[in-house]
């Protein structure tokens, strides 16, 4: 985390003297998970329950331009990825995750269903290089832009969100779990990333970005067997103003 702290207020210092822009970035984003083939069993019943989910991360980027049409970005970054099983047709005295009880349910009517969502939390930081395309008949005030670089984040909080359909535990319908979480979340979190944006003035020297970004994990999301890693292509909004 210092490291990725250092290299930022490095190159802002570096950029103080060109022109520099600051903006607000948020990445929806949707949420796949790849797991890995061992142990047999235990990686077969996770493959079986995953589904896909959303999640949502949000930034602050300081932008330098170097000429016209490129520039650099840094973008402190809280950044969040999801794992989410589902489990249907439950029955009493089913046992959704061993930190909860079992089921003491006995209604026969509706379906029970619980959604087991493993969050990782970040902090950290995405380190872009953007290039603005030439293109021709296209209005003045639009531009399409393409960039590429890495993010590097240092996790500050995995759990365990159950959310249940059809019953309760313990009189309550959601439940998160922080200790003892049946994973092993790595640590730290670093991908490659490549995205492209279209860019409209909205106002002088204000402009609004809209466009997508694929993050390509290099590092896995867990320690522990099966290895999990996620991918999570994002849709990408931001709004900047030059100083």
């Amino acid at each position: 985390m210092k490291k990725i702290v250092l290299i930022t207020l490095c190159l802002i210092t570096i950029g103080a003297q060109a022109q520099i822009s600051l903006g607000i970035v948020a990445e929806p984003a949707y949420n796949i998970a790849r797991i890995g083939p061992t142990p047999q069993n235990s990686s077969d019943s996770l493959k079986a329950l995953k589904t896909s989910d959303m999640s949502l991360s949000l930034g602050l980027e300081i932008r330098k331009q170097l000429d016209r049409y490129q520039s650099f970005s840094v973008i402190p970054t809280f950044y969040q990825t999801n794992m989410t099983l589902v489990k249907r047709n439950l029955q009493f005295l089913d046992v959704i995750h061993p930190q909860l009880p079992e089921i003491r349910d006995l209604s026969q009517g509706a379906n029970k269903v619980a959604y087991i969502r493993y969050r990782q939390q970040y902090a950290g930081a995405q380190f872009l290089y953007n290039r603005i395309l030439q293109l021709r008949k296209i209005p003045n005030k639009m531009a399409l832009e393409i960039n590429g670089g890495f993010g590097m984040y240092y996790l500050i909080n995995g759990d365990v969100k159950v959310t249940t359909e059809g019953f309760a535990i313990k009189n309550d319908f959601t439940h998160v779990i922080k200790d003892s979480i049946g994973i092993d979340n790595r640590p730290y979190h670093i991908n490659l990333s490549l995205g492209s944006d279209l860019t409209y003035e909205v106002l002088p020297r204000v402009t609004l970005a809209a466009g997508v970004r694929i993050p390509i994990p290099i590092t896995s999301t867990t320690t522990s067997s099966p290895r999990i890693t996620i991918y999570n292509p994002t849709l990408r909004v931001s709004l900047r103003k030059s100083l």
